[in-house]
């Protein structure tokens, strides 16, 4: 028996724990690029996604028919039979096939491995815009802490970033078509988000989006946010006397 459930994070009893297996189906950040990257690609290269489906397509086909050889020869090779092996004739033609199919196999195979990578290197230069709609999706997924009521599912963030794709403006310079892209959908996500939460949470949703790019960008000092955010969080007393009792005593400390 399965069991489902939309919430992100159910509350179970050690009970229920103890009793069935627990998998969680959540997207992850990373996931979520990789599954953005390939609409990306798709919708900016779709020559490039298509072969990358079939060298998948290709791949996986050659692994089972040299599977197939593996069982053939194994399973040839485990009959009992009267005649020697060096003059079993229908055994040694089976073998001589079977080592001619895995010879070219393994050529296709490493074709295979080359082009992936070729692949690969210019699916490279549309991850950055990936990355930052997979950050967007979770800065607004996050809003869910704050209330039940704002619960955005992944199909509608879709409709929102392909949206972004077809909308944004064209530019033959690559950079510079990636930039309008990650430009058209921060702005996208911003106001259909904002459609939707109360004017007091609009601007902590801004200052997530900000943080969390800055954080994926490798620009964000977490020191210096942890302090904005809690403060001196030490517990040692402080020193220095207090100037006047018009600062406070976590004031004081903060400074």
């Amino acid at each position: 028996m399965f069991l489902t459930t939309k919430i992100s994070n159910p509350n179970y009893t050690p009970e229920v724990f103890g009793k069935t297996m627990i998998i969680n189906f959540s997207v992850t950040m990373l996931g979520l690029r990789d599954q953005l990257l390939n609409e990306v690609v798709q919708f900016e290269r779709p020559e490039l996604e298509e072969a990358r489906k079939n060298l998948i397509v290709e791949t996986s086909q050659n692994k089972a028919t040299l599977k197939g050889l593996e069982d053939t020869l194994l399973s040839e090779l485990s009959k009992e039979s009267d005649v020697p092996l060096v003059d079993n004739v229908p055994l040694i033609e089976t073998l001589n096939t079977a080592k001619t199919k895995s010879v070219e196999i393994g050529k296709a195979l490493e074709v295979a491995k080359e082009t992936n990578a070729d692949i690969e290197v210019n699916r490279e230069s549309y991850k950055e815009t990936a990355w930052r709609g997979s950050i967007l999706f979770f800065a607004m997924s996050g809003l869910s802490q704050i209330s039940e009521m704002y619960e955005y599912s992944l199909s509608s963030f879709m409709i929102v970033f392909m949206n972004a794709l077809s909308t944004s403006r064209k530019d033959n310079i690559l950079q510079n078509r990636l930039r309008n892209i990650k430009e058209k959908l921060t702005m996208l996500v911003y106001d259909f988000t904002c459609m939707g939460i109360f004017e007091k949470h609009k601007l902590m949703f801004s200052f997530q989006m900000v943080t969390m790019i800055m954080d994926g960008s490798q620009e964000l000092n977490q020191i210096e946010l942890d302090f904005f955010l809690k403060g001196n969080t030490s517990l040692d007393a402080v020193e220095r006397k207090k100037p006047g009792p018009w600062i406070s005593d976590n004031g004081w400390k903060d400074i």
